[in-house]
């Protein structure tokens, strides 16, 4: 669960580098998704592969055989 911060409650050096952080973060996600990557996150107690289009599957780990169809 997230909890709002209030930004004007932060020490300007905190807030300035809070908003530096959102802003690579977004850049990093837009740039993954211009190229065709999904972005990883951590969901159900599990890392999920998102993708640009919306979907979020398992992801898989490194030079293991694909799900079973």
């Amino acid at each position: 669960m997230r909890i709002p911060i209030d930004e004007g409650a932060l020490p300007p050096l905190v807030a300035k580098a809070r908003r530096a952080m959102q802003e690579a973060a977004k850049a990093a996600v837009e740039e993954h998704w211009r190229a065709g990557r999904p972005v990883y996150i951590w969901k159900d107690e599990q890392v999920m592969a998102l993708y640009a289009d919306g979907t979020c599957v398992p992801a898989r780990k490194e030079g293991s055989a694909p799900a079973s169809e």
